[in-house]
């Protein structure tokens, strides 16, 4: 918006200039030379007021969007802030914060004041300059005083648009910042240019090898993950069992490429995943977390998200897989009802159901489920476990859960402890080594029993 309404006034500001400029030295070219004399100045004092401009203009920008994401949080957490009572230390933050960009804005009109300001004195300085010796030529008969006042109107003429255009500067410093902001964003490589692979994946039918797999975090000095070697063999069951932070989800993580190791590869049918096309690459990928996101439309919108054009028939069908046909037909408008802001207006169960549905929709050969029931209740995680039954059938799937009762049937369970492998094997073998995961599940069903 700055720039649009800037650039009109240049233009014609800038004609305006011009124009003058040749009217007063076709009338006297001695005193024209002792005027222009104060353009450099003005010059270098809208350059020097120009570069402060741009400094707080992009500072301010930054502080507004700290700004707008605080409000946005506080709104998204308002039950939690309500419930915790915090609403005056979060009113508190938001004016701090609030205070900041006010504080910057000020700054900003501060110094476009002083830059209006020096060539306000500027133009005054040269103005008396110019009355003076035109006095002098008058009085000494080298110039006519009808001459003179032509010259000073057409002077003045002139040095209007010179203050529009130091006035401009402000809206022009405004603007530069904040398209310097919006050009870094749009210089960005998307993720496909910069790690797609050039093989289109059609089917998997070989394993998935993790080779000497290594991960660690930027600005971290412990690896998530160190040395890990694991074969998933097709349509096998995975269960990966850890306490928190053993590096469960960095894991599955690095399949779909969220993340690059920063030692060993993955490979997936003889290949390299980053040989693959990475959309190619997580078309086969299905994954449903502990943290479903849902968007705010219709329920037949969310589950067909991942598969675009899916008949009706085909919605319905994988909702009932999904177990989650019946509540969809109690809702007020069935599959046309819109579910708000993340689902809100579904319970938590309900929400996992429609994940799941979506999962199954789209079909993959590799499904990840990251803690998909950790939050349930007893009767919504029943149901949603005869869903991922479902689910998981005829397809490699990687569980991760902390409820060891719900991966007791996987084919193989893998133990993490501090990013390596402790030790793997069915649940039978597992107990019966007596290691961490003996360990682990003794724990939850020592708390069971005691309850």
């Amino acid at each position: 918006n700055a720039a649009s309404s800037v650039v009109k006034d240049i233009f014609q500001n800038s004609l305006t200039f011009l124009a003058m400029i040749g009217v007063i030295l076709y009338q006297n070219w001695k005193l024209a030379g002792l005027s222009l004399i104060v353009i450099p100045l003005s010059a270098l004092s809208m350059v020097r007021v120009g570069k402060r401009l741009k400094r707080l203009a992009t500072s301010g920008q930054e502080q507004l969007g700290d700004l707008s994401s605080t409000l946005q949080e506080m709104l998204s957490g308002i039950r939690m802030v309500k419930a915790f009572g915090r609403e005056e230390a979060e009113a508190k933050r938001f004016e701090v914060r609030n205070r900041t960009v006010l504080s910057t804005t000020l700054k900003s009109n501060q110094v476009w004041a002083i830059g209006h300001s020096q060539m306000e004195i500027i133009g005054v300085i040269g103005v008396a300059a110019i009355i003076w010796y035109g006095g002098y030529l008058v009085i000494h008969d080298t110039m006519t005083p009808g001459a003179f006042f032509s010259f000073m109107a057409a002077l003045f003429m002139a040095y209007t648009p010179i203050r529009k255009l130091s006035g401009s500067n402000n809206l022009v410093q405004q603007a530069l910042a904040a398209a310097e902001r919006v050009f870094d964003v749009l210089d960005l490589k998307t993720e496909y240019a910069q790690n797609s692979g050039t093989v289109p994946l059609v089917g998997i039918n070989q394993a998935i090898e993790f080779q000497g797999v290594s991960l660690r975090y930027e600005n971290h000095t412990i690896p998530a993950l160190a040395d890990i070697d694991l074969v998933i063999r097709p349509g096998e069951v995975i269960a990966l069992v850890g306490s928190s932070g053993s590096g469960k989800t960095s894991l599955v993580s690095l399949l779909p490429r969220f993340y690059e190791p920063t030692a060993g590869r993955i490979l997936l049918d003889g290949l390299p995943i980053t040989s693959y096309e990475l959309r190619s690459l997580r078309s086969h990928i299905g994954i449903v977390s502990q943290e479903v996101f849902l968007f705010d439309e219709t329920v037949r919108t969310n589950i067909a998200f991942g598969r675009s054009g899916s008949s009706q028939a085909e919605i319905e069908q994988a909702a009932k897989l999904a177990y989650a046909h019946d509540f969809i037909l109690r809702l007020p408008q069935g599959y046309d009802t819109m579910i708000g802001e993340r689902g809100v207006k579904l319970s938590g169960g309900e929400r996992q159901r429609l994940a799941i549905a979506r999962a199954i929709l789209r079909d993959p050969p590799v499904m990840i489920l990251d803690e998909a029931t950790s939050a349930l209740d007893t009767e919504s995680e029943r149901i949603v476990q005869l869903a991922l039954a479902n689910l998981m059938k005829n397809r490699t799937t990687l569980v991760i859960a902390h409820r060891l009762s719900t991966i007791q049937n996987a084919d193989r369970i893998i133990v993490l402890d501090r990013g390596i492998i402790a030790e793997s094997g069915s649940h039978e073998e597992l107990l019966r080594h007596g290691g961490v995961y003996h360990k682990l599940h003794a724990m939850q069903f020592q708390d069971v029993t005691s309850v």
